[in-house]
């Protein structure tokens, strides 16, 4: 399966990800943007999805994460 169909099959589930620089991210990923909705002027468009990550502190942070910044994704729920 190419990461844009994992990105895409991902969305409303928890996942384990891990980026390429080998760091884990657990979280959920609320929402996908294409590479056509992420298209700017002067720069190509890229693949990208958004993590929800619960800090020990229990708040929320949102992520934006690149399909060229993730080495994998696995579906946790």
């Amino acid at each position: 399966m190419k990461m844009a169909e994992k990105m895409m099959s991902a969305v409303g589930h928890k996942v384990r990800m891990v980026d390429r620089d080998g760091v884990e991210w657990n979280g959920r990923v609320v929402g996908f943007t294409p590479y056509y909705d992420n298209e700017e002027d002067d720069e190509a468009g890229y693949n990208s999805l958004d993590l929800n990550v619960t800090n020990s502190n229990g708040e929320i942070a949102r992520y934006e994460m690149r399909e060229s910044e993730i080495s994998s994704i696995e579906v946790i729920d």
